[in-house]
């Protein structure tokens, strides 16, 4: 009883809507790829735990009723394993369960590795190349990183592998622990990065309308690793990274590039274990999913998936 009211109270009660449109849930138990700190394999869970229906009501700071507007449907956490085709087989069981027709998917980390097949995947699903929203300190642009080819630090290079599922078109934002290494790929490759500074210096809004009018009429993968946000919005990281954005400029951005047609998103690198007492990343996270859904909800009416 008591996990089945655990479960209806999450994602603000939404799990009861009686709205036409679902949004996909996934939890991707995985911190394999790693570098630094290990833990994120338990952030899914905790995300959900953090979005608790009895603390958060289901309206978005710009008024939207969430009810009206989506349900959720939460599959679970794929199964925990270290092996990647093993998580690969995994996550595309998961998504089969769903048709995906006119929805959008959002997935918890896990370490930031799991944007990579869980972005081929939605790709394969919408038969459409996507581009991709990328929200880090880090570009994760290393053709080989520790010695791999596949870790949290090498998950943009191996997306823009497959030039059948990527548009090639990527928009990073937060970045402030680059390379001279990656930075020369950003820039060889043609790829659109505002750094932290950038944010500062620019401000939100022009930052949001630049992103918009770059990635507008395309299907968007939107990914966010909480450590984009500064350690004082979000300890729990693997690789936390002061000087970041703060949560308020985090979300200025997410509501000024509404109408994007965002087929996916995920939340990535939260370290229960390294969270604050408070449990400050856990309930930034829940906040963060509560407003994506409003922006999601605002976008193109239909986002022509299609059925595999």
């Amino acid at each position: 009883m008591r996990n089945r009211l655990q479960r209806q109270e999450s994602f603000f009660g939404l799990t009861r809507s009686a709205a036409k449109r679902d949004l996909v849930v996934v939890g991707v138990p995985w911190d394999a790829t790693s570098s630094y700190r290990r833990g994120a394999a338990a952030g899914s869970d905790a995300i959900r735990r953090a979005t608790s229906g009895r603390l958060y009501n289901r309206f978005t700071e710009q008024g939207l009723d969430l009810a009206t507007l989506w349900k959720v449907c939460d599959h679970g956490n794929v199964k925990e394993t270290s092996n990647i085709s093993k998580l690969k087989k995994s996550l595309a069981h998961a998504i089969g369960l769903h048709n995906h027709s006119g929805h959008s998917t959002l997935f918890l980390g896990g370490d930031h590795f799991i944007s990579y097949p869980c972005f081929s995947l939605m790709a394969q699903k919408c038969k459409r190349r996507l581009s991709l929203l990328y929200f880090d300190a880090h570009p994760d642009l290393y053709e080989s990183y520790e010695g791999s080819r596949y870790s949290h630090a090498t998950t943009v290079s191996r997306i823009l592998d497959d030039r059948n599922l990527s548009s090639g078109t990527v928009c990073y934002v937060g970045i402030r622990a680059s390379t001279s290494e990656q930075n020369e790929r950003i820039r060889t490759l043609g790829l659109n990065a505002y750094t932290t500074q950038d944010v500062y210096t620019r401000g939100c809004n022009a930052i949001a309308s630049s992103i918009k009018s770059m990635l507008l009429d395309q299907p968007v993968y939107l990914s966010v690793d909480l450590d984009c946000l500064d350690p004082a919005f979000a300890p729990g990281v693997g690789n936390p990274q002061p000087g970041g954005l703060s949560m308020r400029q985090m979300l200025e951005i997410l509501h000024g590039i509404e109408g994007l047609e965002i087929v996916a998103t995920d939340i990535v690198e939260y370290s229960p274990r390294f969270d604050s007492k408070a449990r400050t990343t856990a309930f930034t996270s829940a906040i963060l999913i509560k407003e994506m859904m409003g922006i999601m909800a605002k976008s193109a009416t239909s986002q022509r998936v299609h059925p595999a």
